[in-house]
């Protein structure tokens, strides 16, 4: 059955990148139809009452720093704000609980200084950030920039300008540092590092890879500039109001639309065909937020793609697995180290730094760690909202497990057939909570709901989440910045006419941004359509 309706662009998925993409279109004047396999919009923004009701969680993306601090934000906010959306901040976007202390990072940089100065660290911090400050515009730039567009050469003038050639190359060097090295010169305390060090995971990195120093610097900068916005009411707000955009300008955003093909003439994309046999046209362009292996080995499959490329798309990697715990609280968490931290957003849990990169390194080989790094997210601090009055909820995110389980540091757990099946999910699990509840007092008793999602659930969620990967794709150097998607690619462009290529597992990688979604609509219209 073919569909009478003609759009000028057809977007599978609709993940952040892809409602991005689609609002930005229909701004422009574009008809856009956003197709999405499940029954539900949003991608990796999956809000639910999962636990109890009156309790809001995010079972999976809960936190929109990147979004609020990208372009896409500043070009629809208005649009957004008019629709509903009111975000929440706080002050007290982050801190740590480690063997050595406590310390918070805030918005404040008052209370801040006061932080390091405790732990001898006041002049570090002041050093870092009078240092890194002046290169934040090109540190955003380069995350943000269409690095395969001639525009982006601007980025390495200004570069070239403001440092000189000896300091472009050892700004270069400074981009591939380790953060590991970089914290332990940088910094004197444990805790200073461990407050630090635990923010490169979020960008899928270990504090031995390359880049994670850059990484790290980038997104403590932007977490002390500006804070842990969330939605008010949950992320399914920020759908809600990016798909009322696409609508009143006569778009769609269809659930229940599973796309199995990319419908191509004369080497040019022209619509998709659905798993029941719907199909629909796409005048201008085809934009595909999927994995490189979704897109050339099943969407493509019966295309004319150059080898290089289908290889490349062969070799790509999924990085480690997440899982994550959703508690419902009767009442509001108690930390035993530090009373302030139940006011903190995201509490990062662990020993120290080598506690995380034996837990990464560990992991990478396919080993469950003993201690791990456990990342304690309070939604309620910043959105009181997200439950009952007198109670909370916690999002526990951990980011170091293996996606095939081939043995267990601490000799607890039988890998057996290497598969987090619920036996090994739940002792696991377990094996956190004991954990944090070393630190949160009232975990166990206060505890009146949990679900537990590991990487065989997130997977099912979320189909570009292959073994749990929560970045849908590997994301240390080789797979990222002018290597992402693929190393045989051109960024967002494929070999196909008018078929781009988006998401997570496109530059600039995850987190909820929607930027590659955000430089692809932009890069359609600012040119006249002449088909390539």
């Amino acid at each position: 059955m073919t569909s009478k309706e003609n759009f000028d662009a057809v977007i599978i998925g609709s993940g952040i990148n892809s409602l991005v993409a689609a609002a930005v279109l229909s701004k422009s004047g574009w008809r856009v139809l956003v197709c999405e396999r499940n029954a539900t919009a949003g991608g990796a923004i999956h809000t639910s009452q999962a636990t109890l009701p009156g309790f809001t969680h995010e079972l999976l993306s809960s936190w929109h720093p990147l979004f609020v601090g990208g372009p896409a934000y500043t070009e629809l906010k208005d649009d957004l704000a008019k629709h509903g959306l009111i975000y929440k901040n706080t002050e007290l976007p982050t801190g740590v609980v480690c063997k050595s202390g406590t310390a918070i990072l805030s918005t404040n940089p008052e209370v801040t200084a006061l932080e390091f100065s405790k732990h001898g660290d006041k002049e570090s911090w002041a050093q870092l950030m009078n240092e890194f400050t002046p290169k934040l515009d090109l540190a955003f730039g380069l995350l943000g920039a269409d690095l395969w567009r001639k525009s982006s050469l601007k980025l390495l003038r200004l570069a070239r300008k403001r440092f000189g050639n000896r300091g472009l190359v050892a700004t270069g060097a400074e981009l591939l540092e380790p953060a590991a090295p970089w914290l332990d010169r940088q910094f004197n305390s444990p805790v200073s590092k461990a407050l630090l060090a635990p923010w490169a995971l979020h960008n899928g990195l270990g504090p031995d890879d390359a880049s994670s120093a850059f990484i790290t610097k980038v997104i403590g900068a932007a977490i002390a500039y500006g804070g842990m916005p969330v939605p008010e009411g949950g992320g399914i707000k920020l759908v809600e109001a990016l798909n009322k955009i696409i609508s009143n300008a006569g778009g769609e955003v269809k659930i229940n639309s599973d796309v199995v093909k990319i419908n191509l003439e004369n080497e040019k994309a022209t619509g998709v065909t659905l798993a029941d046999g719907r199909t629909f046209s796409a005048k201008r362009a085809v934009l595909a937020s999927t994995t490189p292996q979704a897109l050339y080995q099943e969407l493509l499959k019966d295309a004319k793609i150059p080898v290089g490329i289908k290889e490349a798309a062969d070799k790509f990697r999924y990085g480690r697995a997440a899982i994550q715990i959703h508690l419902a609280l009767s009442e509001t968490p108690i930390w035993k180290s530090d009373a302030r931290m139940k006011d903190v957003a995201i509490v990062h849990v662990l020993d120290d730094m080598n506690s995380l990169s034996e837990s990464v390194n560990a992991s990478n080989r396919g080993f469950l760690p003993i201690r791990p790094t456990i990342v304690v997210g309070q939604p309620c601090t910043v959105d009181p909202t997200r439950a009952p009055v007198g109670k909370s909820i916690i999002w526990i995110q951990l980011q170091e497990n293996p996606r095939i389980i081939k043995g267990d540091l601490a000799n607890k757990i039988d890998p057996g057939d290497g598969s987090w099946n619920k036996e090994r999910l739940d002792l696991y699990a377990d094996r956190v909570l004991n954990q944090l509840g070393e630190e949160i007092i009232n975990l166990n008793s206060a505890t009146i709901s949990k679900i537990v999602l590991g990487p065989l659930e997130i997977e099912a969620m979320n189909k570009n989440l292959v073994g749990g990967d929560p970045y849908a794709g590997d994301c240390r150097i080789d797979q990222f910045a002018p290597w992402r998607p693929l190393s045989s690619a051109t960024g967002h462009r494929t070999p196909i006419k008018n078929l781009w290529h988006i998401g997570a597992s496109t530059h600039p990688g995850p987190g909820l941004g929607g930027g590659s979604g955000f430089l692809v609509a932009k890069r359609l219209t600012k040119r006249k359509f002449r088909g390539q």
